[in-house]
C-alpha cells in the first residue's frame, strides 16, 4: 500500500520510526542496483556504529528513543474488592508494560558499489543520512571524517538527505549558500560527488532538491568516468520500503502531527493530502459493499 504523500513521507522521519526505513531503503536500494548495475559490479550493506547522541552547547541527548514500548498485557481492571480476597490466589496477570531498552550503539547501513576484478575496490559509496549525523557530536564529527576520506580518495560518493531537521551533510560554505538560495526551498537533498570531477580546493558535484510535496528525483550513480551512469529512482526505492514496512499498519499514527512538523502552507498541504486519502478510502469501501 502506498505511502498518502507524492514523494518523502514526512511522518517518517520521527526518531522512532526513521531507524526501520533507513534499514529498509538500504536494503531496497542495494537490491534494485544489483538488478540494475552492469558486470562486474555489485552493491552490498555494510554498516558502522552510532550512539545517536546530539550535542547542544554542554548538553547531550539521544535522537532515538532509549526505550520504546512493546505492547500492554493485562486489563489492568482489578478492583478494590477483588484486592481484598487475599486469601485467594490470583489467576490473571497483572497488568504490565513490555519495554526494550536499547543499551547497545545504532547500526548505521550504507550501500557499496565494489569492483570484483580489482580486488573488490570500492567504487561509489552511497550514504543515507541519520539524524545524528546532521547534529553536533560524535556520530557528525565520524560522519565528516568518513566523508573527507572517501573525498581524498578515488572514489564517488553519492549523499541522500531525507531528513528534514539538522544541519546539512555538507560544510562547503558556497555549497550550502547555493543550496538555500533554490526557490522554493528545499527540504530534501541528494549530492552526487563524482571523483574524477574533483576540484583542487573546491567542490564539484550535482545537486538535486526537491520540497516535500515533490517526487523524489531519479539520480544518476557513478561508476568510472568513461562509463556510462547508472539511474537510481529513489522515488522507486521509496515506495518499496514504504509498501514493505509496517508504516500503514499502526507503525504510523497519521492523526498526528509529523516529527517535525511542517509549517505553514506545507503543514495544510500535509493535512489536505491526507483528507483526500481518507475520503478516497471510505469511496473504495462504499462501491465494494
Amino acid at each position: 500500500m502506498p505511502s498518502p504523500f507524492p514523494g518523502m513521507d514526512p511522518y517518517l522521519e520521527a526518531p522512532d520510526v526513521w531507524p526501520d526505513f533507513h534499514d529498509a531503503l538500504a536494503a531496497a536500494i542495494r537490491t534494485d542496483l544489483n538488478r540494475t548495475l552492469p558486470a562486474p559490479y555489485y552493491a552490498r550493506l555494510e554498516s558502522r556504529p552510532e550512539i545517536g547522541i546530539a550535542e547542544n552547547g554542554e548538553r547531550s541527548r539521544r535522537i532515538v528513543p532509549d526505550v520504546a514500548v512493546l505492547r500492554q498485557r493485562g486489563s489492568g481492571r482489578e478492583t478494590a474488592a477483588g484486592a481484598a480476597l487475599a486469601d485467594l490466589p490470583r489467576k490473571v496477570i497483572s497488568k504490565s508494560i513490555e519495554i526494550e531498552v536499547l543499551n547497545e550503539p545504532l547500526q548505521h547501513h550504507f550501500v557499496e558499489i565494489r569492483d570484483p576484478t580489482r580486488a573488490h575496490q570500492l567504487v561509489t559509496l552511497i550514504e543515507i543520512a541519520s539524524p545524528s549525523n546532521k547534529q553536533a557530536g560524535l556520530d557528525r564529527e565520524g560522519y565528516l571524517k568518513k566523508q573527507q576520506e572517501i573525498v581524498r580518495s578515488d572514489a564517488s560518493l553519492v549523499e541522500l538527505d531525507l531528513l528534514r531537521g539538522g544541519k546539512r551533510l555538507q560544510e562547503d560554505p558556497n555549497l550550502l549558500k547555493a543550496i538555500a538560495s533554490l526557490s522554493p526551498r528545499p527540504h530534501y537533498v541528494m549530492v552526487v560527488n563524482r571523483a574524477w570531477k574533483r576540484v583542487e580546493g573546491g567542490t564539484a558535484c550535482e545537486v538535486f532538491a526537491v520540497t516535500v510535496r515533490e517526487m523524489l528525483p531519479c539520480i544518476p550513480i557513478p561508476l568510472r568516468a568513461d562509463e556510462e551512469e547508472v539511474p537510481l529512482d529513489l522515488q522507486y526505492v521509496v515506495n518499496l520500503a514504504y509498501d514493505g514496512g509496517p508504516y500503514r499498519r499502526g507503525a504510523v499514527d497519521y492523526a498526528q502531527t509529523p516529527s517535525p512538523p511542517l509549517e505553514g502552507d506545507d503543514d495544510t498541504w500535509r493535512a489536505e493530502q491526507l483528507q483526500a486519502l481518507t475520503e478516497a478510502t471510505k469511496g473504495g469501501q462504499g462501491a465494494s459493499r
